[in-house]
């Protein structure tokens, strides 16, 4: 019988041994996806006194190739961002509870166990009763009184006593070569309940499309261990929006830039199955190479200044910042090659007005500890 794709299950876990597969420690929540068990094919085309060809079809190493198109969902983007760039710094945010209950909407403050420094974006409760404000100067000295700066408005849910508070963490991720590159165990249940999962899954390219007119996606390609048969599992999924592209801010040519459509990032590592004499179809590893960081920027050309990026190989910072407003989450990513290189530049006059397109490289630098570097602030507080 012919079975909807909206049913399929797709699930992750980092691992905590590359090439051990763990079940799924997170749901997956894909726009598109698709995935190939890759058996070489070893062909015997030998001399046999016929007029064929073809004597003999034997399968030969295998691997597996995973294609993931992904929402930019703030909790997931800290995976994505370990697997491609490099290990998290992480400075974790203040995790409290209420003193008391918020009994009304409207509250302009609220109390809880432990301070919480002015400026905090925080999360007050989880789950359908989960909701984010921005804090002013706590006083106190045990409960705390913390003022609610925004919703400007005051709260918009009321809350128990003892309910979650927790503050937005700062990760930070920076390539290190001599890291190890974090891997996942992939799990999928694509309806026919033939349930397999895909080890020492390792990311190869990560690609993320920012337009104010859409929400921010990101394209995942995985090389992984041939697929096995494992247990069936129930996926749990995030439960917050994805960062949108309007709440893009650009800064390049020295300043902050509002004439940014496009922007485009395509990060990559050459990752290749190494298949060795290990008396096995599978490989023996797979194995990530060196980073390359790509973008493709078009822009309102009402000015030089982006070309001369081009023209004078005027080798300087950009920085794509994404902050979703406090309704919203209050999460935010900052994407920073603090050493680009603007390799094409076209002026487009075939539009109601006259754009430009741009192609640029991340340039290895000393403050970036590679070619690009992230910041994301949401609320996880372990590392990922």
């Amino acid at each position: 019988m012919t079975k909807l794709s909206r049913l399929t299950k797709l699930a992750f876990a980092p691992e905590a041994t590359s090439g051990t597969y763990l079940a799924p420690s997170f749901g997956l929540p894909f726009d598109k996806a698709d995935y190939e068990d890759v058996i070489t094919e070893l062909r015997d085309e030998s001399y046999r006194n016929n007029d064929t060809v073809l004597q003999g079809l034997y399968p030969g190493a295998a691997h597996s190739t995973w294609s993931i198109d992904v929402l930019a969902y703030p909790d997931l983007m800290g995976h994505w961002l370990r697997a491609m760039i490099g290990p998290d710094t992480v400075t974790a945010g203040v995790s409290t509870t209420l003193a008391a209950a918020v009994a009304a909407t409207g509250a302009v403050s609220i109390s809880t166990t432990a301070s919480i420094p002015a400026g905090s974006t925080i999360r007050i409760g989880t789950g359908t009763l989960a909701e984010y404000a921005i804090t002013g100067a706590p006083t106190g000295a045990g409960p705390y009184t913390i003022p609610i700066t925004s919703p400007t408005g005051g709260l918009t849910k009321t809350h128990l006593s003892g309910a979650t508070v927790v503050s937005a963490s700062t990760h930070t991720f920076k390539q290190d070569g001599g890291a190890a590159k974090r891997t996942f165990s992939l799990s999928v249940n694509d309806t026919t309940n033939a349930v397999r999962g895909y080890s020492w899954a390792t990311l190869s390219d990560l690609a993320l499309k920012i337009d104010p007119k859409g929400a921010v996606s990101c394209s995942l390609q995985f090389v992984a261990m041939p697929g096995v048969e494992q247990a069936d599992f129930t996926p749990s999924y995030v439960d917050q929006p994805p960062i949108l592209g309007w709440q893009w801010a650009m800064t390049n040519a020295g300043a902050a830039s509002t004439r940014g459509l496009t922007l485009d990032y395509t990060i990559k590592r050459a990752v290749e199955p190494v298949h060795g004499s290990t008396g096995v179809q599978a490989p023996r590893e797979i194995f990530a190479g060196a980073l390359t960081s790509e973008f493709s920027y078009s822009a309102v050309f009402e000015n030089r200044v982006d070309l001369e990026l081009y023209e004078r190989y005027r080798q300087m910072p950009t920085v794509a910042t994404l902050t979703q407003p406090v309704h919203l989450g209050g999460c935010s990513l900052a994407l920073t090659m603090s050493k680009s290189g603007y390799t094409k530049g076209t002026r487009d006059l075939s539009n109601a007005y006259v754009q430009a397109a741009f192609s640029g490289s991340g340039i290895y630098n000393a403050t970036d500890g590679g070619a690009i570097a992230a910041e994301l602030k949401n609320f996880v507080t372990a590392p990922y």
